[in-house]
């Protein structure tokens, strides 16, 4: 058994014991899934066929808002075994009655990607990645005008959004080329283009301390829970102080 299966099952249990009891929510296909992931993952990032390096592959997030907190929010899949990972996605697909446009199942372009929960807000998610991202279906491509898509990675993330099994949000993620213009802090950025929300900005940290003293206590809170990992904030989406979601790890 590798060291790193060890180590996503161990990450599970101790999110199940730190924050939210996802077992108990769990179907028994969504559990076989995630152990599915957990078997195939590589290495601790993943790069994806394009070079780009900061596919997560896995995230545990907390939504801030006030004094309440959302730590319900679980995501797993694979870059670099998109197949095997999506025939286990296959039986949870199913059981969620989610209707999929066949592009994504059949198309060159589109790969597996993964699914995620947020379990409290009774909301499943399915993504995949598509490369080049303008290949995409047309009841889709609105979302993509008014931006430079020459700006961005070749490739970018589409997810779906199933609240109650009914489809409710359907997002593009795209990665631009550049680092200028980036909060001191942040690495990069993913601009989320919402069918709901509009434009959504997350950023991927190389400097996260320096945005500690940014957060109110429910988040630092957080923060000091993964000392206990050695893990840093990894991506953060924020609003103010008092409205922002965490990524670990």
């Amino acid at each position: 058994m590798s060291n790193l299966l060890n180590y996503h099952r161990y990450l599970f249990q101790w999110h199940c014991r730190k924050f939210f009891r996802f077992r108990r929510h769990l179907s028994e296909a969504e559990k076989a899934y995630l152990e599915t992931c957990f078997a195939l993952s590589s290495s601790f990032r993943e790069v994806s066929d394009s070079g780009y390096e900061h596919f997560s592959y896995y995230s545990y997030s907390h939504r801030v808002h006030g004094d309440k907190v959302n730590s319900s929010r679980l995501a797993y899949g694979s870059v670099a075994n998109p197949e095997p990972a999506l025939q286990a996605a296959l039986p949870v697909i199913q059981e969620h009655s989610v209707e999929l446009d066949p592009y994504f199942l059949e198309s060159k372009n589109s790969k597996f990607y993964g699914l995620g929960w947020d379990l409290l807000e009774k909301q499943f998610k399915v993504y995949f990645r598509v490369q080049p991202v303008q290949a995409l279906p047309e009841n889709l491509t609105h979302l993509l005008e008014g931006y430079e898509l020459e700006d961005h990675r070749d490739e970018g993330l589409v997810s779906f959004t199933y609240t109650r099994d009914q489809l409710s949000e359907s997002k593009i993620y795209l990665y631009p080329k550049s680092s200028l213009n980036l909060p001191a802090g942040a690495q990069g950025q993913a601009s989320m283009l919402s069918d709901q929300r509009g434009l959504v900005k997350q950023y991927d940290l190389n400097q996260p301390e320096r945005w500690t003293e940014r957060l109110s206590p429910p988040g630092q809170r957080i923060l000091q829970l993964y000392r206990e990992l050695d893990e840093d904030l990894d991506t953060i989406q924020y609003q103010d102080e008092e409205n922002y979601t965490l990524y670990f790890p």
